[in-house]
């Protein structure tokens, strides 16, 4: 197993199997924490793409990075507003 190969399986292990329950979770530090996970997959992704030259898939897992990172952005706002609230 070379490198790519294990950064391939890394990516399957945190874009798919630890995000998926963990997003839907109604618990917003679960969702947090499956929004990290979708992040590190697409990152990793994105490295085997840019390695084999599949350049539009990049933007498909770089469209999947943002939208993590907008959840994560939400879900600190919506923190801070309730700590501003009591």
């Amino acid at each position: 197993m070379g490198m790519l190969d294990l950064i391939q399986l890394l990516s399957v292990i945190f874009g798919t199997l630890i995000a998926a329950p963990l997003v839907v979770s109604k618990k917003a530090k679960k969702r947090m924490i499956g929004l990290s996970a979708v992040i590190a997959g697409s990152s990793f992704a994105i490295i085997v793409q840019l390695y084999l030259g599949l350049y539009y898939f990049v933007f498909a897992n770089a469209f999947w990075l943002l939208n993590a990172g907008n959840g994560i952005k939400k879900i600190i706002k919506a923190k801070k507003k309730e700590a501003r609230n009591f």
